[in-house]
């Protein structure tokens, strides 16, 4: 009977041994991948004439943010034409769309993530819980987490655009928010307004302050404590808030010393306000946030306390 069982054994041993094997998945390549989803056909022409390709297919480890073929039909046909027939453009603006640096997935937990692209630009991954949205640079992500051999793709609704500027630098060179900036230097924030990396700043335009009436203006530019306060209460810091996250009622906390808090309102078509001031111009992308301009200073209210204490009306 012994050598029975012992005969029996060199049997199923092999049997179990084989059940277990398992071959190892091999993904696609980029070109194999993004052909097979099916609705990235012009972002893979401007990959091909990039130049990039053979960069990404060498990495160990990549991700490609891909905007779609409708994201694309979106752009009017002279801004195609500057990506497409520029070859500069071209790379820059391919260039931003890939990470050569990590396979990074989404898992809808992100918050200001920030990933460098394959042109040393700045891209940030933020999750906008309440409204059930995961973007990059404000641009919804549609489809996620594409395998790739050493790598991830995601599909965007829109097309990115590279930041070259910080916020002061961006207050500096614009014209129309240049009393901003000159409110900045008299109230020695600079250092307030370049150290936070992740910052939203609703900036106010040029028009916004004329609005002030001159025994505000007066006030502020002799109380400059009152001023920073009042600058502070426009930032919202550690937070990149695209408009794509913005919807009625957000609640936000400003980074004035006080910590005031500002909301986000919503008319019936659409239009977006920040307290009493409308969002004139949404999303301007910098190295080091994001700025929306508004129509109206926002004014804390102990500096509205400081202001009746002196006799003089605001609104």
């Amino acid at each position: 009977m012994a050598p029975f069982i012992f005969a029996l054994a060199l049997v199923i041993i092999p049997g179990l041994v084989h059940s277990q094997t398992v071959t190892p998945t091999r993904f696609p390549d980029v070109v194999s991948a993004l052909v097979a989803n099916g609705h990235f056909t012009v972002f893979l022409d401007l990959l091909n004439s990039s130049g990039l390709l053979p960069r990404i297919n060498s990495s160990a480890h990549f991700t490609i943010f891909a905007p779609t073929d409708d994201a694309f039909a979106r752009l009017s046909a002279d801004d195609f034409d500057k990506i497409k027939n520029n070859q500069t453009r071209l790379a820059e603006i391919v260039g931003f769309h890939v990470v050569l640096t990590t396979n990074y997935r989404i898992h809808g937990t992100q918050q200001d993530d920030v990933l460098k692209s394959s042109n040393n630009f700045p891209i940030r991954i933020n999750t906008y819980n309440i409204l059930h949205t995961v973007a990059a640079d404000g641009v919804n992500i549609t489809i996620k987490n594409i395998p790739i051999l050493h790598g991830l793709a995601h599909g965007l609704d829109g097309v990115l655009t590279p930041p070259t500027q910080s916020i002061m630098q961006l207050s500096l060179n614009r014209p129309d928010i240049s009393t901003f900036a000159k409110w900045v230097v008299d109230a020695n924030l600079l250092n307030f307004f370049t150290n936070d990396k992740d910052v939203t700043v609703f900036i106010p335009n040029n028009a916004a302050f004329a609005k002030l009436s001159s025994d505000i203006t007066t006030f502020l530019n002799s109380h400059h404590a009152n001023m920073a306060e009042t600058l502070k209460f426009h930032v919202v810091n550690a937070m990149t808030l695209f408009s794509i996250g913005m919807t009625h009622s957000i609640s936000l906390t400003s980074g004035n010393n006080h910590h005031d808090g500002l909301m986000i309102l919503q008319d019936s078509v659409g239009a977006l306000s920040v307290n009493h001031a409308k969002i004139v111009e949404k999303d301007i992308i910098t190295t080091d946030g994001v700025v929306h301009i508004i129509d109206s200073v926002l004014v804390p209210p102990r500096v509205l306390v400081a202001l009746q204490d002196q006799g003089i009306v605001v609104g």
